[in-house]
């Protein structure tokens, strides 16, 4: 093995921003499934993704080489939509609430299934440098590699969004004291732009229905 993909597989297999506990509750673990990245790299990727539907799911954007892609953020957020037929349940889904008690949830890198406890807090996180300006949600609960994609989980079972990492320059940003007092900051996309990309997802189906050849064409 080669020193790049020997960085590569270290990677992979490290990195969270605290304690994550394994999950052996079967009504938390049943409320996401593992996805693995295709060709050039099958399966050395790995992360989490919740079902939304029947027929699609959610999951981070920014693992690569996914299979089964359907669907990318209009705003180029980290939220991916997939063809993925329900195997049971559908999860609920709601709007958070600033302050309530949550759990986060996905695979580890080593397939593990991981969960840790925090709260929202009531701030909203937009990745410096990002050209989408996207407002996420943000949350102290701990989060590891794999675990991108997986249901950030409230009390009463509802899903509030999908986890898709953590921001290690989060405390040097003396301008926000609505985090005063955060051990972590770990960022999820919220249901309101998930429900609002699934939309702009429906209405383009919509459009390339009626009008196939143009469709075809783009």
């Amino acid at each position: 093995m080669n020193m790049n993909w020997g960085v590569l597989f270290l990677v992979v297999l490290t990195g969270c921003n605290g304690w994550v506990s394994p999950e052996t509750n079967g009504s938390l673990t049943d409320r996401y499934f593992s996805v693995f990245s295709g060709p050039p790299l099958p399966g050395v990727m790995v992360a989490s993704a919740v079902q939304w539907n029947s027929d699609y799911a959610v999951t981070a954007a920014h693992t690569p080489f996914l299979r089964n892609q359907a669907y990318r953020c209009s705003t180029g957020c980290d939220l991916l939509f997939i063809t993925h037929k329900a195997e049971g349940q559908v999860p609920r889904w709601r709007d958070f609430r600033p302050g309530e008690a949550v759990t986060a949830l996905g695979s580890s890198s080593l397939l593990i299934p991981m969960s840790a406890q925090g709260r929202i807090w009531p701030a909203s996180f937009v990745k410096p440098g990002s050209s989408s300006q996207e407002h996420y949600g943000i949350h102290d609960a701990a989060i590891a590699k794999g675990m991108s994609g997986g249901p950030l989980i409230a009390s009463d079972g509802s899903v509030l969004g999908i986890n898709i990492g953590y921001s290690k320059g989060w405390s040097a940003q003396p301008d926000r004291p609505e985090k005063a007092g955060m051990a972590r900051l770990s960022v999820f996309v919220p249901y309101s732009v998930i429900l609002r990309e699934w939309r702009l997802f429906q209405a383009q189906a919509a459009k390339n229905a009626a009008h196939p050849l143009q469709a075809k064409n783009q």
